[in-house]
């Protein structure tokens, strides 16, 4: 194992993904599909020093090492990240019921899926597996056991005290505080936010809208969605890898 570095650590996972998975076959292909424009949504929107640490099925871990003293510098790159991630998922579930032009129960049941996201900072130790790099330690462990919580919202921010205190506040929203009890870790103190709190501290101005979509993407996403169908009746895959991987 590896010297270990200071790490700020952020899991973003899609509330509601089991039971949107759990369709007939035709809707499980969209449903995929949808997930798939969910999760980039949030990746395309991350920035350096958040590096994608791995997709893991409904969920994207990322992490950014901190050099000895910067935690807070770091901390402060990554705050407004977290309100881009809500944003770009909000606006990626409207496009995607806004181009709807299936009924099929995936198609139909977009607005149930939410995001939320776990943060953490702690020490970890990275280490390279032929082309790719993967996180060791009990700081990793931790952040993935807070998905895992007895918060009842689908939309939510949680962070352990460490990192609420590197950030120095956090959109100046009081947090909601909670003891949460993670199985094979024990009980931690942790702060919550919520989405609908955070917006409301911040100047409008800096809320981002998408444009409508045109015709041609909505036939476009329709043509996606039939060929995907049609591939998997056929069992044919049109994807490389796994879905945990995403799809080419």
């Amino acid at each position: 194992m590896g010297d270990t570095s200071k790490a700020i650590l952020l899991v973003a996972d899609i509330s509601g993904f089991t039971s949107f998975m759990k369709l007939h076959t035709v809707s499980s292909q969209h449903a995929k599909q949808i997930v798939v424009r969910l999760l980039k949504a949030v990746i395309d929107v991350s920035k350096p020093p958040l590096k994608l640490a791995e997709i893991e099925g409904d969920a994207v871990f990322f992490y950014a090492l901190s050099p000895p003293g910067s935690l807070k510098k770091t901390a402060g790159q990554i705050k407004a990240q977290v309100m881009d991630f809500f944003q770009s998922f909000k606006r990626e579930s409207e496009r995607l019921q806004q181009i709807r032009l299936c009924n099929c129960d995936a198609c139909a049941n977009v607005s149930r899926l939410h995001l939320k996201q776990v943060m953490h900072q702690g020490d970890v130790s990275v280490e390279k597996i032929k082309q790719f790099e993967k996180l060791f330690g009990l700081d990793v462990i931790i952040v993935h056991k807070m998905l895992k919580n007895s918060v009842q919202s689908q939309e939510y921010v949680m962070m352990t005290g460490d990192i609420y205190d590197s950030f120095d506040g956090f959109y100046g929203v009081t947090p909601e505080r909670r003891l949460e009890q993670f199985d094979g870790v024990g009980e931690i103190e942790t702060l919550v936010f919520y989405p609908a709190d955070l917006v409301r501290s911040l100047d409008a101005s800096k809320l981002v809208t998408g444009n409508s979509p045109s015709f041609a993407e909505k036939a476009g996403w329709t043509a996606r969605l039939t060929l995907c169908s049609a591939l998997n009746l056929l069992g044919i895959s049109r994807t490389k890898g796994t879905f945990r991987n995403l799809p080419a």
